[in-house]
């Protein structure tokens, strides 16, 4: 059940065991008000071969309850599945798709009508139970059974338990959460049963799609692009954190580590609009994370591109063999690290912090005048300390120490999410050439970084390996070296043409043309 028209609710995903005895716990059955019952529930889903619905956020389901045949439209907002408006109605006859009362949906689903197609099916055993924590109400469901995408395709379990706000204080449900966080092997998801089924068509339940991008406003306050944005970057950490501890897969810790310094850059972003460090502390907590699994993605890059392009080569020496087998003995190491730190308690309590942050907004009490002005008046005062950053790092630079680069990059960085985030604001064509040269020198930047990340691994791993190991490694860091001699003479220049390009926050100058910035 929605409340006025919304639906809230956190979810956990775990094993179907784990999720099979939440009826029976301990912390359930303490916070129980009244009796829990199952029922059997069958729901399918529809959309149009191009799936119009899906694309803009729209769910259209059908199930049968009882006696009842009804029609349920979600639509998501930034929080992804955590946050949906909902409209439901009765079935009967040919009434499907029935409208919402909502002009934008009911649009939509118009077009789609006479396209519609089945694109899931959800069949789960459900308990259901009231219960109440900090003085508000929940419905708790508990749902086991499979989802499969279209007609009938291949099935994957579905085991989750779904904690739906009904009154009370929001923060409440987060506070519940934690409890859940404290006392079962379960962690959270934000994806919807249909979501799940419908990735069984496409790439599989662990594929990363890209990170959704909230709309902002430029007219609204700037609190709200900061509370979009945290939603979408939790909803992310969120989504990342289960092809990493399940399949182990390189995207995952490289995509959690992009997550979380999104999250870094959007908290330094909007920092200046806040008199409250709680934010910051969270960015803090969000720094150790990335920090830890540091070592894993290094060692994935290593092994995965910048040795194989090496030693490809006709002279790589013998060694290279050896050197790479040391090196996959200690990225099994850096994983079983970077697996533990996901994986724990802790991690889930951060992930729910920052959901909260998205959601509930606690921050907002710490609110300044920057934070209350539109969005349109903060921008260009961002972007523009984003970019003094960035001059100040180009000045302090020692050009004859290539890891001295390191700095300015970190700054180009947070300039380059600063102006992802709020460049939507500004007309495209303004953004192309300042992005395109932002990109030219990050690009070079790059390069160095990850010659001088390689070359001290290499020395790191041959340690101990024998001369054959350490020849490879002396090999590769050869190699290394002359790629970022090329880069760094590439730097100057493109920190130049960076610098004559206008940004695209201000308004030109009569004599554009003729100004460096």
């Amino acid at each position: 059940m929605a409340r006025d028209g919304f639906e809230l609710e956190l979810k956990f995903t775990g094993a179907p065991a784990d999720v099979a005895a939440l009826p029976q716990s301990r912390l359930l059955r303490a916070l129980a008000d009244g009796p829990g019952a199952w029922a059997r529930l069958k729901s399918v889903y529809f959309d149009t071969p191009t799936g119009l619905l899906g694309d803009n956020g729209i769910s259209l389901r059908l199930r049968q309850e009882g006696l009842r045949r009804v029609q349920t439209v979600k639509q998501t907002t930034a929080a992804g599945a955590v946050v949906r408006e909902e409209f439901e109605a009765d079935i009967a006859g040919a009434g499907f798709p029935a409208p919402t009362g909502d002009p934008f949906i009911d649009d939509l689903l118009r077009r789609a009508q006479g396209e519609l197609v089945q694109v899931a099916q959800i069949s789960v055993d459900r308990w259901t139970q009231r219960a109440r924590h900090g003085g508000s109400g929940f419905t708790l469901a508990v749902d086991l059974g499979s989802a499969r995408a279209g007609e009938g395709g291949p099935p994957t379990p579905i085991a989750q338990l779904e904690i739906e706000f009904q009154n009370g204080e929001m923060a409440h449900l987060f506070d519940f959460a934690r409890l859940v966080a404290d006392n079962a092997a379960l962690r959270l998801t934000a994806k919807s049963k249909v979501e799940i089924a419908q990735s069984l068509s496409r790439d599989g339940i662990y594929a990363l799609q890209k990170m959704r991008k909230p709309s902002v406003d430029p007219e609204a306050p700037a609190a709200d692009a900061l509370q979009a944005m945290l939603a979408a970057v939790a909803i992310r950490v969120i989504d990342v954190q289960a092809p990493l501890i399940d399949l182990r897969a390189v995207e995952g810790v490289h995509q959690m580590r992009v997550a979380l310094r999104r999250f870094r850059a959007v908290e330094r972003t909007f920092r200046k609009a806040l008199d409250t460090d709680a934010l910051y502390l969270l960015t803090r907590r969000a720094r150790s994370i990335a920090h830890a699994l540091g070592p894993a993605r290094d060692l994935d890059v290593f092994l995965e591109e910048t040795a194989p392009a090496v030693f490809a080569r006709e002279n790589a020496p013998e060694g290279a063999v050896a050197l790479r087998a040391k090196g996959e003995e200690m990225r099994a190491e850096a994983w079983a690290e970077a697996h533990r730190v996901v994986a724990d308690k802790s991690f889930t309590h951060f992930a729910i912090d920052l959901l909260e942050a998205g959601v509930v907004a606690p921050w907002r009490a710490g609110l300044n005048d920057l934070g209350r002005a539109p969005l349109r008046a903060f921008a260009p005062k961002a972007l523009d300390r984003a970019l003094r950053r960035a001059r100040r790092a180009e000045a302090a630079m020692d050009r004859t120490v290539l890891a001295a680069r390191h700095p300015l990059r970190i700054a180009l960085k947070k300039q380059r999410y600063a102006a992802q985030m709020l460049g939507p604001i500004y007309d495209k064509e303004r953004r192309r050439s300042y992005m395109a040269a932002l990109s030219r020198l990050q690009e070079a930047l790059g390069v160095v970084n990850d010659a001088v990340v390689a070359q001290a691994l290499a020395d790191t791993i041959s340690a101990g390996g024998g001369d054959a190991a350490m020849r490879a490694a002396g090999f590769l860091s050869g190699y290394k070296a002359a790629e970022a001699k090329a880069a760094a003479a590439e730097i100057d220049d493109a920190w130049d043409a960076f610098m004559e390009t206008h940004p695209f926050w201000r308004d030109p100058p009569p004599d554009a043309a003729d100004v460096t910035y």
